[in-house]
């Protein structure tokens, strides 16, 4: 992974002593919070204007429908998928914990959920491993836009946001690589397939992207980013005739207008939500990958 920031977080965190989850494929759990201010946080900055203040707010887009995986997306959500006995988010929410960039006690996670929410709720609860969980809920299937004007709208963050695709793999450096950039915007790009969506491909220029959506290429938006409050507050403007509120398209919308972003480099792009060379070879090519990636389990 090769980013184009200063030196990498090498913070470690400590860890927490990880609750026993519940069913995720739905089961008894206590019900975990909504995202929104709160009351007690221990090493917090405090409060602004009503809105809870940690120093890193961290949102994944958890709600997709998983039409890519067949009969399989009708009962079990996409970034549920069993990886090695764990859900497939879970490899990247222990990548976040090992990466330092986000601290447990002091930084918390929002989980966009909608589609089979309850799998995600009963699974990770109101803590992963000491990390504070809250979730937002997207009733409607309205596009990535539309789930981060939702997160926005109950975080109320005041300053740049880390978010992802829950289907996306996100190692640890990758989350380094995009907290360290200097910039408030900041997307990853990567290389793709030659036959995925053109839309998809970016434009840079120096160390600035200019087109993340149509663009160039040869790389592609991968889907993890660092979103600044400005470019958050613009991230819904648009609307397909169809309802749907891209993020890329209206990141785009402001770049033409002014706005800086920087860009981190990965040098691969894993995700379930794949299709090429096909489904089925995509997602024995995604456990692959997750599992090189995968601590060790301890010994009996």
């Amino acid at each position: 992974m090769a980013g184009t920031g200063p030196g990498l977080l090498a913070r470690t965190p400590r860890r927490a002593r990880r609750r026993a989850p519940g069913s995720w494929l739905g089961g008894a759990s206590r019900d975990p919070p909504r995202a929104g201010p709160r009351s007690r946080r221990p090493r917090a900055r405090g409060r602004r204007g009503g809105c809870y203040l940690s120093l890193v707010d961290l949102v994944c887009l958890a709600a997709g429908h998983g039409t890519r995986l067949g009969r399989l997306g009708t009962y079990l959500q996409k970034c549920m998928y069993p990886v090695g006995l764990r859900p497939f988010l879970e490899h990247t929410l222990t990548q976040l914990l090992a990466s330092g960039v986000a601290v447990p006690g002091r930084d918390r996670l929002t989980l966009v959920v909608g589609y089979l929410q309850e799998q995600v709720r009963a699974y990770f609860g109101a803590r992963f491993e000491g990390l504070d969980v809250v979730y937002v809920h997207q009733a409607e299937r309205r596009g990535t836009g539309h789930a981060l004007s939702l997160a926005r709208d109950a975080l109320g963050p005041q300053a740049s946001v880390i978010a992802w695709q829950a289907d996306l793999f996100v190692t640890a450096d990758m989350f380094r690589a995009v907290a360290a950039h200097p910039a408030g915007t900041v997307v990853s790009l990567g290389p793709g397939h030659a036959d995925e969506p053109a839309f998809l491909r970016a434009t840079v220029a120096g160390d600035r992207v200019t087109r993340v959506w149509e663009g160039e290429g040869p790389l592609y938006d991968v889907g993890l980013w660092k979103l600044s409050p400005a470019v958050l507050a613009r991230i819904g403007e648009a609307r397909a005739e169809s309802g749907e509120v891209r993020m890329l398209v209206n990141l785009q919308r402001a770049i033409d207008s002014g706005e800086a972003c920087g860009y981190v480099v990965t040098d691969e792009w894993v995700h379930l939500g794949g299709t090429l060379p096909s489904p089925e070879e995509n997602v024995r090519s995604v456990v692959r990958r997750v599992l090189e990636h995968a601590p060790a389990a301890p010994r009996a």
